[in-house]
């Protein structure tokens, strides 16, 4: 038996947050039945490559769920998703606040139906503020949580995010952890409740420690000079010879000297490897000595060496890795095309709870 059998979730979702939370409810066992509007339905399902009729990346993230067609403002089709609500234990939506209100489908209608229903919003801003009604899409929510502010260089404009941390790790991931708690509640209650996640406000707590230190201090972080931001020379990334890049960790003490003593830098061992007036100079020795080999002669080096020191691999070299291979990190699935596709395993898959 899987950790959430018997968990029927409706995904009312497109693009990324909403279906990305229910993948990982359903990777942990649960049913996820994806309501999409009439074509052209969920528009990430159109976005190249293609793997048969949907696109590689909707694939991903929609794999396992039954996808159903409904017209939300058809009267019809509306009673057919109360009829599963009826039955159901959790409704994930993205739309704007406000939008399953008058739909006809907002929580009030859904816990008279049903009072044990979890709802769960996902939206930039959440349902209160000025912001309410306001448009945006991961990188807006990036500015106004302040991560912008902290990326990139010293000088110039911060860069596009290589990375949707707000839509995933703010949206999916949070959405998921606020969903399993409700569904603990319920069972002790056998009530429900509307869960309200923002996007750019579930950013926040993830900076904990930076908003708690800078504000301790009273200043705004540096984009590029605070401890773990390239101001210390422990922790950095380095180019190596052959413009690869290793990235280094080495924030104890016995971590700093297993390192310097590799670089053959033994005379920095006493030095401050931290934030102060020396950092640049320090990081430039480091940085002299990285660049003399290359990426992989320095993973050589530093295979045995319990300095916190990896290399910056590619994407192509992440699924060979040997560490993810052992924990079978990436699965195999068929696609409709008849093909494979290798994705990540969502948490949890891995000690077997949705199986």
């Amino acid at each position: 038996m899987s950790a959430l059998d018997g968990i029927h979730v409706l995904d009312l979702s497109l693009l990324l947050p909403g279906p990305l939370c229910t993948q990982i409810l359903r990777d942990l066992g649960a049913r996820v039945t994806k309501i999409e509007p009439p074509a052209p339905g969920d528009y990430s399902a159109l976005w190249p490559p293609m793997v048969g009729p949907v696109s590689a990346a909707y694939f991903a993230i929609n794999r396992g769920k039954q996808i159903r067609s409904l017209n939300l403002k058809d009267t019809a089709d509306r009673e057919q998703f109360l009829a599963l609500v009826r039955e159901a234990d959790v409704v994930v939506e993205g739309f704007r606040p406000g939008v399953i209100d008058k739909l006809g489908i907002g929580y009030a209608r859904l816990a008279a139906i049903n009072p044990r229903i979890v709802v769960c919003s996902i939206s930039g801003y959440g349902n209160s503020g000025p912001y309410v009604l306001r448009g945006g899409h991961d990188l807006n929510y990036q500015a106004l949580a302040g991560v912008l502010a902290i990326s990139g260089q010293r000088e110039g404009a911060p860069p596009n995010p290589p990375l949707q941390v707000a839509d995933t790790a703010a949206g999916s991931y949070a959405a998921a952890m606020l969903i399993l708690a409700a569904l603990l509640e319920c069972r002790r209650t056998g009530r429900g409740r509307h869960l309200d996640v923002s996007m750019s406000e579930q950013l926040l707590p993830l900076m904990t420690p930076l908003y708690a230190s800078t504000a301790a201090e009273e200043r705004d972080p540096l984009s590029d000079g605070e401890l773990l931001s390239g101001g210390a020379p422990c922790y950095r990334v380095y180019r190596t010879a052959d413009d690869g890049y290793l990235s280094v960790g080495a924030l104890e003490p016995k971590f700093w000297q297993a390192l310097v003593a590799a670089l053959g830098l033994p005379e920095l061992a006493g030095e401050n490897h931290l934030l102060g007036p020396q950092a640049d100079a320090i990081a430039a020795r480091l940085a002299t000595v990285i660049a003399t080999r290359t990426r992989d002669e320095w993973g050589r080096v530093f295979a045995d060496v319990d300095a916190c020191v990896e290399p910056v691999l590619q994407f192509g070299e992440v699924r060979r890795h040997p560490q993810w291979q052992a924990r079978g990190s990436f699965e195999t699935v068929p696609t409709p095309d008849g093909g494979t596709l290798s994705v990540p395993r969502m948490p949890g898959s891995l000690a077997g709870m949705g199986e």
